[in-house]
């Protein structure tokens, strides 16, 4: 199948989840981070603001600092900026998503590469760290630069056996779901 299908395929999958399911495996998966040796050890994590049916980590905000995408029109591509509160300091924006209030400071290239562990959306990932986003390239840009471990989070519903791989697509360390913890091979 072409990306698109499988694009396709995928988010159907996920859509077909109920909101009680949904909310189950939400906390399973916040659990199943926290169980992640990388996320124990780090003091500040980029998450990503849930469109309201990726997994949704807001559980883990206050566990260690919490840094969100913000879009920036002028680079076509997002900056990492910390949040402390959702209700003050997140707005709608671009695509409609949560994202930090444009006053708020963004983190500096260099912390955001060597500092940050990422807890990264997918449309799909492959136990073996494959990764298929949205199809803007958004997030392989982003996580070109970083250092420390990347993972892919996403529903049991989400993994798949095999997805096709571009050369600039950048694949994750670790898939999280509700159900499974993969440690993908480099």
């Amino acid at each position: 199948m072409e990306k698109r299908e499988l694009r396709k395929h995928y988010l159907a999958r996920r859509a077909a989840l109920s909101p009680e399911e949904r909310l189950r495996a939400d906390a399973a998966i916040c659990r199943n981070i926290r169980r992640l040796a990388c996320y124990q050890a780090a003091d500040c994590i980029a998450a990503y603001a849930s469109d309201g049916r990726e997994p949704d980590l807001f559980g883990l905000l206050g566990e260690k600092r919490f840094f969100l995408p913000r879009y920036v029109a002028a680079d076509a591509g997002y900056e990492l900026v910390e949040i402390h509160d959702v209700a003050r300091d997140l707005v709608r924006a671009k695509f409609g998503l949560l994202e930090p209030r444009p006053e708020r400071p963004a983190a500096t290239p260099e912390f955001a590469a060597n500092r940050l562990l990422y807890l990264t959306p997918a449309v799909a990932c492959t136990p073996s760290g494959i990764r298929l986003g949205r199809g803007g390239g958004f997030y392989d840009r982003m996580l070109a630069a970083a250092r420390g471990p990347v993972i892919g989070v996403i529903y049991a519903c989400q993994l798949a056996n095999d997805l096709p791989r571009e050369e600039h697509d950048r694949n994750v360390d670790v898939v999280v779901t509700e159900q499974d913890i993969y440690l993908c091979e480099k």
